[in-house]
């Protein structure tokens, strides 16, 4: 059965053929259809299609007879030709590749004969050419030892020369044969042999070691008679011996008679016998050296050099030599000479630029003119005429080393002194004087009439109140006596006991606080042992507050039982129509006795109630009224460093205003006019140094709210000290501006300082605050509640501790407003959780309120004498707010209606006020009625 054709191959089309019509057929059939009498139908078709193309094939021919017995009769042409070719071709081969009598291998054997004939003809010539070139080798050779053997060294070296060229122009038949390898070490090792006798020679002709140079014209070849001169051999050396030697002569010259004499003291003794000449270095004593004697003994080494070395050098060397010697010359005479020598005092300078003026004459004299004739490159000149440059740069290096040494001692806290504020208080925390705002003087310091001279120190510091104190220059000049530039300073007196600083109850920053109230109760008075000392108490002291008169009578319902608000208004009724006592102006206002809310919603005042507010405007109630300010200047205490750094930038101004009125460089060639300027910048660089070394350096010390705050007085008195020197220089304006940028930046430092230590502290504070008391949530707890309040207690405990510490450091002023920014932290984070809270039922307000009431210990921190009003709300911007929280978590909704009414929730804003009241009262109408009138806005002007 014939093979399937693959279905996805295309099939050949049917026609007329027989054959593809059998195969087709054969390819159709089945086993199950085939049989005998297909297969004899197949084997008839294919008979017949046999004999169908055997007619085709005759009936072709028939068709074109003559042209098909033309193409017959040329085929059996091209074979007989064919058949005669190939014979004539075998008959040619046999011709030519016979081996006997063919002509190619007769060729062949010719030429191999006369190969090698022409082989050994030139065997022979290359053989008689290398022996004549190795006898004439020889016979050079030969020469040139008899030459070294009796020492005619010079002439010896010019015979190698020859034995060289014959060497190098050796055959090519002989130039690797091994003889000629022997020959050519030979002659090599001659070559290096008489060579090496000049250098021994040379050696015995120039001698240079420590302290002596010696030079003989002409010596002896060892183991001969012959003599060669110093000329001779430096001619025959070499050009890579030569300049080996070149090379070593000048390292051993500028190291034993160049840096060695500018280095040290020597005397010179210079010898000459017939054709030997020496020169001598003796050590001498640096007590009676001259300056310029170092100078004068180089001189007078190079005029011997000059008379008997340069002389001999070669012609070709002798150009480079020298012009190699000027530089290290020149570095010589500038590194180990002048600049060793630069002045270290403005005194000094006269005598050093006479020792200059003479190195540029010995660069005039024996470098440009001697050395390096050719060039126009004058290095000590150029140097001379920036020497002010030079002076100042070294100085400034000197005095910033000087003052890395002194700002890198370890401080010493128990030395210090108390400095002067030179500002007035900050007007953020103002201060109402007779009636009216403090806004320039808040503290009374500019009003000599509100000032009283005649008292004591009301700091406590024991100052001899009767004497001017003396600015921070003027102290300084009197502490250091001695140059602050060389560090010897004499000790100063240790600072009064008053501070506190060794005392036993003084609490570090890393004591543990106490968590239980009962085991350490809050102190109330943290000033027992006060070091400001205060002598007077008269400092802060109201004037009577005019009450407000009564608000006119109200109908009330039933009367109902008095809240704490009430009750406190009721106890203070009598004092309405009187001259106000002498009450604190931080302390919450007084209570009141509100009204039920009548039929329409509303809360009327009662007859007994009394306004908070005053005639004057809302803003009158956050600050104290009718407060008479008499305080003495205020303090702080600075360590005794400071004074060194003050006194130590003065006589740097000093030193810069001398050098810069001088008029040694005023003749400088060049022009210069810009004498000083790098020195007199020295001054703001010392305080530069300061401002980047001391926070590293003491990195440690200043962690602590103390060194920091330390840092920040330090700072503020370089500041103000800076200033009196920035006043001193007003004839030199690039000093001025200078100062005056390091005065703002130790401004910036030390306020940046302070603020920072103080909200750390705020901080963490703030952090104790939200752990421990959670936003205060569910207070009704006795669990929770006892959290809370030890988180309180835990906070008021951190900012007395933090007081009695940090009271010796700042003055008074930054004193109140570190601590009224950490107690107004504290408070305002308490008024934003409690504000934010959105239910407080009964139970947890009242516990709210004793909680916020612990807070009133800290209003003792802002007097100065108990019998006096404090001054919180001056330092403290929430404490009336805070104060009227601990009051309203306790009102009834007609107090809180009636003080919004009279203005005093003013320091509350509006949503404040709106959500306090949603969550300490139920959803009813009174308090929809009190939030609308709570949305309308703060009343614009007090009620009558």
């Amino acid at each position: 059965m014939a093979f399937p054709v693959p279905s996805h191959l295309p099939r050949k089309p049917a026609n007329n053929d027989v054959t593809s019509k059998i195969l087709s057929s054969i390819d159709s059939a089945s086993m199950k259809t085939i049989n005998s009498s297909m297969a004899t139908s197949w084997i008839a078709e294919l008979d017949e299609s046999i004999h169908s193309t055997k007619a085709q094939i005759h009936d072709r021919i028939q068709q074109n007879l003559p042209q098909f017995k033309h193409q017959l009769e040329l085929s059996k042409s091209v074979q007989s030709r064919m058949s005669q070719l190939t014979e004539e071709v075998d008959a040619l081969n046999e011709t030519i590749s016979n081996p006997s009598t063919g002509l190619v291998p007769k060729t062949l054997d010719t030429l191999k004969r006369h190969s090698t004939l022409a082989q050994e003809t030139l065997d022979a010539s290359v053989a008689s050419e290398s022996l004549a070139h190795l006898l004439k080798f020889r016979q050079h050779y030969t020469s040139v030892m008899s030459l070294v053997q009796f020492g005619k060294l010079p002439e010896a070296v010019v015979a190698s020369i020859d034995l060289d060229e014959l060497v190098s122009s050796a055959p090519d038949a002989l130039k690797k044969a091994t003889i000629m390898r022997d020959l050519q070490g030979r002659a090599q090792a001659l070559k290096l042999n008489v060579e090496g006798q000049l250098l021994e020679a040379l050696s015995r002709s120039v001698t240079i070691r420590s302290g002596l140079l010696e030079i003989q014209h002409q010596v002896q070849v060892r183991n001969t008679d012959a003599s060669v001169t110093l000329d001779r051999i430096l001619h025959s050396l070499s050009s890579v011996a030569i300049d080996d030697y070149l090379s070593t002569l000048r390292r051993d010259f500028v190291a034993n008679f160049v840096d060695r004499v500018m280095q040290q003291p020597y005397s010179i003794n210079a010898e000459t016998s017939n054709a030997r000449h020496s020169i001598t270095l003796t050590p001498s004593s640096p007590n009676t050296e001259l300056r310029i004697t170092r100078l004068d003994n180089l001189s007078s080494i190079f005029d011997f050099v000059a008379q008997h070395l340069f002389p001999s050098l070669p012609q070709s060397r002798s150009t480079t030599f020298l012009r190699s010697l000027s530089k290290p010359v020149i570095t010589s005479v500038l590194n180990l000479y002048l600049i060793p020598q630069l002045p270290s005092s403005f005194g000094l300078l006269p005598p050093f630029l006479e020792l200059v003026q003479a190195a540029v004459d010995f660069e005039e004299r024996y470098v440009t003119r001697l050395l390096d004739p050719g060039s126009h490159d004058q290095i000590l000149k150029d140097w001379s005429n920036g020497l002010s440059g030079h002076y100042e740069r070294q100085r400034r290096t000197a005095i910033l080393a000087r003052s890395r040494e002194l700002m890198s001692e370890k401080i010493d806290l128990t030395a210090t002194f108390q400095a002067d504020v030179e500002r007035t208080l900050d007007s953020s925390y103002p201060i109402v004087v007779n009636g009216s705002p403090a806004e320039e003087d808040a503290w009374g310091f500019d009003d000599e009439s509100g000032l009283n001279t005649s008292q004591t120190d009301s700091w406590g510091f024991e100052d001899d109140t009767a004497q001017e104190p003396e600015s921070p220059v003027a102290e300084a000049a009197k502490e250091v006596v001695s140059d602050p530039i060389n560090g010897a300073n004499e000790d100063e007196p240790n600072p009064d006991d008053a501070w506190g600083w060794n005392d036993d109850e003084t609490v570090s920053n890393d004591d543990p606080v106490e968590d239980t109230p009962q085991e350490e109760p809050i102190d109330d008075n943290v000033w027992d042992d006060d070091p400001w000392a205060e002598s007077s108490t008269d400092e802060f002291e109201p004037e009577p507050i005019a009450p407000s008169p009564p608000p006119p009578p109200a109908i009330n319902p039933a009367p109902k039982a008095a809240t704490r608000l009430e009750r406190m208004a009721s106890k203070n009724k009598g004092q309405t129509n009187g001259t106000a006592s002498n009450q604190s102006v931080s302390s919450p206002p007084p209570p009141l006795t509100i009204s039920e809310p009548n039929s329409a919603g509303t809360a009327e005042p009662s007859a007994n109630t009394v306004s908070l507010r005053s005639s004057k405007s809302t803003n009158s109630m956050r600050r104290p009224a009718n407060i008479v300010v008499s305080s003495p200047a205020e303090t702080y205490r600075v360590t005794s460093k400071m004074k060194q750094i003050v006194r130590f930038v003065e006589d740097v101004v000093a030193e810069s205003k001398q050098f810069a009125a001088s008029n040694l460089f005023a003749k400088s060639p060049n022009g210069v006019t810009n004498v000083g300027t790098t020195l007199i910048q020295s001054a703001s660089s010392v305080m530069d140094l300061y401002q980047a070394l001391y926070p590293v350096r003491f990195e440690q010390e200043l962690s602590t709210i103390e060194g920091a705050m330390q840092f920040s007085n330090d700072c503020i008195y370089l500041s103000e000290s800076v200033d009196k020197i920035e006043r001193e220089a007003a004839n030199h304006p690039q000093l001025k501006e200078r100062l005056a940028e390091c005065r703002n930046d130790l401004k910036v430092l030390g306020d940046s300082w302070f603020e920072d230590a103080v909200n750390r502290e705020s901080l963490r504070n703030d952090k104790i605050l939200v752990d421990g008391t959670q936003r205060f949530s569910f207070t009704g707890d006795q669990d929770r509640y006892d959290e809370c309040e030890e988180a309180i207690n835990t906070v008021v405990r951190s900012i007395k501790n933090l007081a009695r510490r940090i009271k010796p450091i700042p003055s008074k002023s930054k004193y109140y407003q570190a601590i009224g920014r950490l107690v107004d932290t504290a408070l305002s984070r308490v008024l934003r959780d409690i504000i934010s809270l959105p239910d407080i039922p009964e139970l947890e307000s009242n516990k709210l309120s004793e909680l916020c009431r612990i807070f009133n210990s800290l209003e003792g921190l802002f007097s100065e004498d108990p019998t006096q009003s404090t001054f919180v709300v001056a330092y403290v911007p929430s404490w009336l707010k805070f104060s009227y929280l601990s009051e309203l978590l306790e009102a009834t909704m007609a107090d809180i209606s009636y003080l919004f009414e009279q203005g005093a929730l003013v320091d509350f804003e509006i949503d404040e006020l709106v959500n306090l009241v949603r969550a300490l009262f139920a959803d009813t109408q009174l308090r929809t009625n009190t939030i609308n009138k709570l949305l309308e806005g703060h009343p614009d002007s007090p009620s009558s």
